[in-house]
């Protein structure tokens, strides 16, 4: 027995759970370095707002913690969603598959692999497109001079990800499959 304070009694054995909509099975080595990027991230945000924020208070203000503060928020938002696929939070039509036939349930984790693998390839083609015409353009930031193909890169491994986050909620983890068919997860 766990007290409130979360102390535990002597001799007792503690268990670790994966947090809430995490699946049981072990993360890999993939998803654990997306992980440690999107912390990473969020730090780097948190000290660059924070930098602006207390060079404001000075009286000065950094001009490039605005723009960094900027490209890394893109970079998360993009491994964030990679990341929300892998268990599959995120919004989707659940009705027909809650109310309809046998068939539908079993149907709706290979047309939701399908639909999401498709739209992925659709925009990582863009994404590679719009990379080319950045590097043959020699676009770079206005503050800190990075060129601006290194946003279209992360939104190319992004794609990437939530492909692979597909298909590993679908084909590899008995609970996201049972959960998508079931209609269960309605984020």
């Amino acid at each position: 027995m766990v007290s409130p304070w979360g102390d535990t009694p002597r001799g007792a054995q503690i268990t670790l759970s994966p947090p809430p909509g995490e699946p049981a099975e072990r993360l890999g080595w993939t998803w654990k370095a997306v992980n440690a990027v999107l912390f990473l991230g969020v730090a780097v945000m948190l000290l660059s707002v924070g930098g602006q924020v207390f060079s404001r208070f000075l009286g000065v203000s950094i001009t490039w913690t605005e723009e960094l503060t900027r490209l890394v928020f893109q970079s998360m938002m993009f491994l964030g969603m990679a990341a929300g696929f892998r268990t599959a939070a995120h919004p989707r039509v659940a009705l027909l598959v809650a109310r309809g036939p046998a068939w539908v349930k079993s149907a709706s984790a290979h047309v939701y692999a399908l639909v999401g693998t498709a739209f992925f390839l659709v925009i990582l083609v863009m994404a590679w497109e719009l990379m080319i015409q950045q590097i043959n353009s020699g676009e770079s930031t206005p503050a800190l001079g990075v060129d601006m193909y290194i946003v279209s890169i992360v939104l190319m491994v992004s794609c990437v990800l939530a492909i692979l986050a597909h298909l590993q909620s679908v084909y590899y983890s008995k609970e996201m499959r049972r959960a998508i068919e079931d209609g269960d997860i309605t984020s």
